[in-house]
């Protein structure tokens, strides 16, 4: 009988559980001041070279997207590259905290040391810790897999391609990978109807139903040789959502790092793929090469590196493809409109290509 009586006083014993455990705690606020933020590189290939200034925000401002950006770049300060030679280049503001170098004759060198200097306004003055441009190997080719995992509202199937190149033996090297290129795209062309083609009239084209959209992959993608010394690099180094029947263009970069810039690329990889949970470690500051020159422990965020670059360009023609199939998986990211105008970066769907690859190696996938 008692333990009956107690059980209908349950829901009052768990409200008061509820109010009299649970007590707010107000955390102070991480302030940090302001610090130098700097990335940007120079390489073997064609200039200009940009380096890119900013002041970082204040902790909340990371979650506080109504903050104008923009306040933080750095606008007036004086930008220059030297080298080991005592040869050098300014750099140009051009807007949005980008500087690019001016002289066109300035190039990287390998073996050539090179180092940046930036004069900031409150008399503070930057310099990068000298970088050596090492050789980076060419890429011997570029392979396609056709991936058919694709994702319900996030992907298509995808093409992965992979780099093949040969490292060199007995010697420290580190590599990195960036890609870019065209993808086809297709919209349904607004009010055109869908089986004139591209245009509803086909006396009035005024719409285009497809396009060649401009795609970029620059995550960190970095190799050390510790464990291939000598051997091949197979690294995959793009992946590109099969959106609709058309030629994809691809560009793929391969650099030469230096050890500290590896490491500095490491850091920064093994923050951004951090899981979140209440065990991980606080991130720390991504402090690079740059240092102020009269306060050895002031030390920018970013890096300041030196690379040697080797690129391979391929068109994909996937005759393998088919319509009904690429509607029935694709089509629910097919956008309605004039293909130019409803996916951003893209140019007209014609024969001569995309600007560039020309005499690109062409690969058929039947």
């Amino acid at each position: 009988m008692v333990i009956k009586n107690f059980r209908k006083y349950y829901p009052v014993l768990f409200i008061l559980m509820l109010t009299t455990c649970v007590r707010r705690i107000d955390l102070p606020i991480r302030q940090v001041l302001p610090k130098l933020v700097v990335e940007g590189m120079i390489t073997t290939d064609s200039t200009p070279y940009s380096i890119n200034l900013s002041y970082s925000g204040s902790f909340t401002n990371l979650y506080d997207f109504s903050q104008h950006l923009s306040q933080y770049y750095i606008t007036d300060a004086k930008v220059t590259i030297e080298d080991d030679l005592g040869d050098s280049t300014s750099c140009q503001w051009i807007g949005l905290g980008t500087y690019q170098s001016t002289d066109p004759s300035f190039i990287g060198t390998v073996g050539r040391t090179y180092t940046l200097k930036i004069y900031l306004t409150n008399g503070n003055v930057y310099l990068s810790k000298p970088e050596t441009i090492t050789a980076v190997p060419p890429i011997d080719s570029l392979t396609v897999f056709h991936d058919t995992s694709f994702i319900t509202d996030v992907r298509p199937d995808q093409f992965i391609i992979s780099v093949h190149s040969r490292d060199q033996a007995a010697a420290k090297n580190y590599y990195r990978w960036t890609a870019l290129g065209y993808v086809a795209r297709k919209s349904w062309g607004g009010s055109c109807g869908y089986y004139w083609g591209p245009c509803g009239n086909p006396f009035s084209c005024l719409c285009h139903a497809q396009c060649d959209v401009y795609s970029a992959d620059n995550d960190i993608n970095i190799l050390s040789d510790q464990l291939i010394d000598g051997r091949e690099i197979i690294q995959p180094a793009f992946y590109i959502p099969i959106y609709w029947f058309g030629k994809d263009y691809v560009q793929v970069n391969q650099y030469s790092l230096s050890q500290n810039a590896y490491l500095f690329w490491q850091q920064f990889q093994s923050q951004t793929n951090r899981t979140g949970t209440v065990l991980d470690p606080l991130p720390a500051p991504l402090a690079g090469n740059i240092y102020n020159q009269s306060d050895s422990s002031d030390i920018a965020l970013g890096f300041f590196s030196a690379s040697d670059v080797a690129s391979k360009k391929i068109i994909i023609v996937p005759f393998f493809i088919q319509l009904y199939w690429l509607e029935s998986v694709a089509g629910q990211f097919i956008q309605q409109g004039d293909c130019q105008a409803v996916y951003p970066n893209a140019l007209p769907d014609d024969d001569t290509g995309a600007p560039g690859w020309e005499n690109a190696q062409e690969i058929d996938l039947h």
